[in-house]
């Protein structure tokens, strides 16, 4: 699969991102540009849940998170876009608020758990990426008889240009809207939005203070929303 080439809009968005994250700069490989960012909670075999940007670049989808204070932490997972062999968007019926996209590849699968205009999104950008991938020049043909080396070597790059499946699953209900998992979401979003405050007061940067201010803010939010739906 081929990374496509970044149109104006998608260059300008990339500019903004890489202003508002100064250190993903030096993370991103030689030609790789970004193209979009979205807050996510990020739950991987290797890391576990983290709350941090998933941003989507001509060549990989990235779990994003670095602050530097008051002690310098960085979260990074990279999928490339190629090894991505299935994309499941997943509608819980008991959070219809949260909804999620299961990325699976050949190192194991990762959840993105969002508000479901951004899960959707990133869905559809997904899936327009992969589209736009495939859209380049195919291979010249000639008329020289390919070696079995050059043709086993041949059929592992198609296998590996395969488009991944796109697919949307509906999952059963669950038991976390009771009241003691949502009054654990209440607390754990109050607690984000005091550390978010303490570190604008402390640093005066708002790219330190957002991301724990945004995440505590999607908890609040969610643990009131599901309450009322109870």
């Amino acid at each position: 699969m081929t990374a496509p080439s970044p149109t104006p809009s998608q260059a300008n968005a990339g500019r903004r991102i890489l202003r508002r994250f100064r250190g993903l700069q030096a993370h991103l490989q030689p030609g790789e540009e970004p193209l979009e960012s979205r807050p996510v909670i990020w739950n991987s075999q290797q890391h576990g849940r983290v709350a941090c940007d998933a941003i989507l670049t001509n060549r990989r989808l990235l779990g994003y998170y670095q602050v530097r204070f008051p002690r310098p932490r960085l979260f990074l997972e990279a999928i490339p876009l190629t090894e991505i062999t299935a994309i499941t968007l997943r509608i819980p019926q008991s959070r219809p608020l949260l909804h999620e996209l299961l990325i699976s590849s050949g190192e194991g699968s990762v959840l993105l758990r969002a508000p479901r205009r951004t899960i959707d999104y990133l869905y559809d950008s997904l899936r327009r990426l992969s589209e736009e991938s495939r859209q380049g020049p195919g291979p010249i043909a000639t008329e020289q008889e390919p070696s079995p080396i050059l043709a086993s070597s041949n059929q592992e790059e198609a296998a590996r240009a395969q488009p991944p499946h796109f697919a949307r699953q509906q999952l059963a209900g669950t038991a976390e809207r009771s009241p003691t998992a949502i009054a654990a979401i209440f607390a754990c979003g109050l607690i984000l939005e005091i550390i978010a405050v303490y570190l604008w007061l402390t640093t005066g940067s708002l790219a330190t203070s957002l991301p724990p201010f945004g995440a505590g803010l999607l908890a609040v939010l969610t643990a009131i929303l599901v309450y009322r739906q109870r």
